[in-house]
This record gives structure tokens, sequence and C-alpha cells, in this order.
């Protein structure tokens, strides 16, 4: 037999293009189709002057395995979830969700594997969203900064999936494997350098405080206004958008009119700080230092340039990657890694 492919006559009477099959591998090859697949497959049992034989064929006939066949006979999609505890329009208002998603995928590529994104908060019913993920649709997830007492990771949890949570999952921080930064370290380092560099009323905006980040990052900041001797701490909620740390910043300048350093939970929300900061007539950093937190494109192309603290987004996401094949392993207990930060000082403190 010569070439990769044959051709037919269709329904319609036209030509149509005939992949070769496994069949056609085993004929040119002189065994049977079940020696092909153990080839093809590990080569079990099979002598290596007859893995060879195979090898040839496939190279001459340009086969391919039919994945799909070999996902129904094995079990698996070679699909994983990212799941984000968000609606779907944050996920292209924040970058650092297509951050995530870039890296992500190069991480799983290696592995054959992947990635399918689903915004939690689309789903009215999440555990319609549970048993559609554990019911062999994919082969594991990642979830992204779920919620305090979220549902849908309960039910994840009970479900037996492989899962690996992106953030310290509260409530399920010993059952669960995750990946994450020490929130709470990184912030009580930036706002105590707002002190080192002679701040003495210093304010902070939040994320959400039902997120392990958005909590830890308020604890950081409290501790560290203590360890200053402030005496009294300035909060102010965001939800992580530019609009909402806008806002939240014009109320903590009714509310303290002295603020002279602002420690922002994320470089998305810092931008919207520094547009009200600016319209309220105080200059960065003359008036008001201004801190970040991430390190994203966000904070290179702010004016100034944010003082931030750099997220490792590169090894959080092979620390995904390697915790997800650990699972695929059987690997028990679950494996939980915080990765350190860096604080990166620029002009805006």
């Amino acid at each position: 037999m010569k070439g990769s492919t044959r051709t037919g006559l269709g329904r319609s009477g036209q030509l149509r293009r005939q992949w070769p099959t496994i069949e056609d591998v085993a004929r040119l090859a002189g065994v049977s189709r079940g020696t092909v697949s153990r080839a093809l497959n590990g080569g079990t049992h099979v002598r290596p002057e007859v893995i060879a034989k195979v090898n040839a064929a496939v190279a001459q006939l340009g086969y391919s395995v039919n994945q799909a066949a070999r996902n129904l006979a094995s079990a698996r999609t070679g699909s994983v979830a990212f799941v984000i505890s968000e609606r779907q329009e944050h996920l292209f208002s924040d970058p650092n969700f297509g951050l995530w998603v870039r890296l992500l995928t190069k991480h799983l590529r290696g592995s054959g594997q992947h990635l399918i994104v689903t915004a939690a908060e689309d789903y009215l019913d999440e555990a319609f969203l549970a048993r559609y993920l554990a019911s062999g649709h994919v082969d594991a997830a990642i979830f992204a900064q779920p919620h305090k007492d979220e549902a849908l990771l309960g039910l994840l949890a009970q479900s037996g999936l492989p899962l690996v949570v992106l953030g310290r999952p509260i409530g399920f921080e010993d059952q669960l494997s995750w990946v994450g930064v020490d929130d709470e370290a990184a912030a009580f380092e930036a706002t105590s350098y707002l002190f080192s560099q002679g701040r003495r009323a210093v304010a902070t905006i939040t994320g959400p405080v039902g997120t392990s980040s958005g909590r830890e990052r308020l604890a950081g900041y409290k501790r560290a206004v203590v360890a200053a001797g402030q005496g009294r701490a300035m909060v102010a909620r965001g939800d992580w958008s530019p609009r909402s740390a806008r806002l939240a910043a014009c109320r903590l300048l009714e509310r303290h009119p002295d603020i002279d350093g602002l420690f922002v939970g994320s470089d998305l929300m810092a931008l919207g700080a520094l547009g009200a900061l600016r319209e309220a007539g105080r200059r960065v950093p003359d008036d008001v230092a201004l801190v970040g937190f991430d390190d994203s494109a966000a904070a290179t192309m702010a004016e100034p340039p944010l003082t931030t603290v750099r997220q490792p987004f590169e090894r959080l996401a092979s620390e995904v990657a390697r915790a997800l094949a650990e699972l695929a392993g059987g690997a028990q207990p679950p494996r939980q890694v915080l990765v350190p930060t860096t604080l990166v000082k620029r002009r805006s403190a």
C-alpha cells in the first residue's frame, strides 16, 4: 500500500479523503490490529523489532491516533477546567486572568492537556456545574480565588474530581491541594515600607474579604499598622475593579483627609485609586505614596509607575501543573505550596 490517504465516493458522488486506519497499519506491518494497538500504547509484550515495523508503517501511511477513541477507552478527556470565581465580564477586564490562562496553558501543554475556562458566577445552579465537571467532561479542575463558604468549592471537593485551588481555599486548607503566595506577609511588607518612607497616615483599599487574598492582605495591613504605632486602621473595600477602588479612595479621602500613604490590594484597583487622588488634587507620591499588588502590566503602565508586590505568576502556574500531575498519579496527602513574593520599588512610593 502506497501513499498516506485513500479516496472514495461520498453520498454526493464527490471524492472524499479517507485517512489511514489502524487496520491499514496492521496490514502493512504484517501484524494483528491488537499488536499495533499495544505497540502504540507503550509496547507492552511486543518485541522491539515488531514495534519498529509498526512505527515504520505508521510513518509511511501518515497514520495518527484517533484521540477521541483513545480518550473513550482510557476514560480521559485531555482537558482541565479553569474555574474562575467571578462573572464572565471580569475575565476580560482583569489582565491577570488572561495571564493565568496563558501560563497554565503553557505548563499543561507538555502533558497533552488543554485548558477550558469557565466563570463560576455565570451559573445560577452551582450543583449543575459541579455535576458537569465531575461527570467525565474534564480530567481535573483548577479553581481560582474561591470565596468563603462558596458552595461550588465544597461540591467539587466532595466529587472526587482531581482539584487544585489557586489561592488558599478558606475552610479547605488541609483537605485540598492549593498553590498561592503568603498574602498577609506580602501586605505587611508593603504597608511597612510606606511607614519606613516617613508616611504616618496609611490607609488601604482591599479586595473582597470573602476571598483568602482579600482577607489576608487586609490582615497584613492591619498588623503593619499596629507595628508602626499608627493606632488606627483606615479601610475601604473594593471588588478588584478600578471603578470600585476609585469610589473607595473617594470615601477614604472624605473620612480621612490627612491620608499620606495608600496600600491597594491589586494593581488594577491602584489605577482606579490613582485617578481619584488626581481628581482630589493629591500628587503621587509627593502628597500620597501609593503601593499596589501583583506587579502586572498595569503597574508599569501607570504614571508614575507603581511600587507593588510582585506575584511570581510563572512559578505559581508551574506549581499548579505539578500538583495536578501528582494528583493524577494518586499522590497523598494533598500538596500545599506557598511561593514567596517580592516588593518592587518604583516611583509611586
